[in-house]
């Protein structure tokens, strides 16, 4: 019932003129998501958030008790296109997936920061957030998973591949891409990033698909 009623509070009171309650919550979560992954975690704070969202702090509280429960409820809304910027690979083979998808990763700005950056160092001590991204991270893997273990079902990738090792590696290369961006590493050369990812995929495939990659 409290939380009816504050449900209720939010839409008379934390609606823009002419916007339904639904695209309010939307404005205040793509605000939130834009803020948390410019400014941090620790230094994004409810007034600058209600500030370019234009709405009221008490309009923000009314639906959200703290930042910390807007921040759960920012990732579970937006990280989700974050996890398919890195890790998507619906409607490709999987040695294609792991080559345009690898090629990319030594692109990141020095400067770039992120949702999901922020969410695994804020994870470390929120309970909540860690399962939002276990969750996520689990059910991303389960898919490329899948898409491994059916290219290896045609003969594209080696059968003796373990699926699970595959897809964990994938996934640790590129979060750990998203560390080196943060850290402001000097770059690799590109040309040589772009050779080592084909040389890899190569390593996987089987022969026959070798063979006729090459003719």
């Amino acid at each position: 019932m409290a939380k009816e009623r504050s449900v209720r509070y939010f839409l008379v009171v934390g609606r823009i003129a002419g916007v339904t309650a639904e695209e309010t919550r939307e404005r205040l979560l793509e605000t939130a998501a834009a803020v948390f992954a410019r400014l941090g975690y620790e230094k994004a704070s409810i007034a600058e958030i209600s500030s370019e969202a234009g709405l009221s702090s008490g309009a923000i509280y009314a639906h959200y008790s703290s930042k910390a429960e807007l921040f759960v409820a920012t990732l579970r809304t937006h990280a989700e296109r974050e996890f398919e910027r890195l890790l998507g690979g619906e409607g490709v083979d999987f040695a294609t997936f792991l080559t345009s998808r690898g090629q990319a990763l030594d692109r990141r700005s020095p400067g770039e920061r992120t949702l999901l950056m922020e969410a695994i160092v804020a994870a470390k001590r929120d309970p909540e957030v860690a399962q939002v991204l276990i969750s996520s991270l689990v059910e991303r893997e389960a898919r490329l998973a899948e898409l491994l273990r059916s290219a290896q079902a045609t003969g594209e990738i080696d059968a003796d591949l373990p699926a699970p090792a595959a897809v964990r590696f994938a996934l640790m290369v590129a979060l750990g891409s998203m560390a080196a961006g943060a850290l402001g590493l000097p770059p690799t050369d590109h040309e040589d990033w772009v050779a080592l990812i084909a040389r890899l995929v190569d390593s996987i495939r089987t022969t026959p698909n070798q063979e006729k990659r090459r003719r």
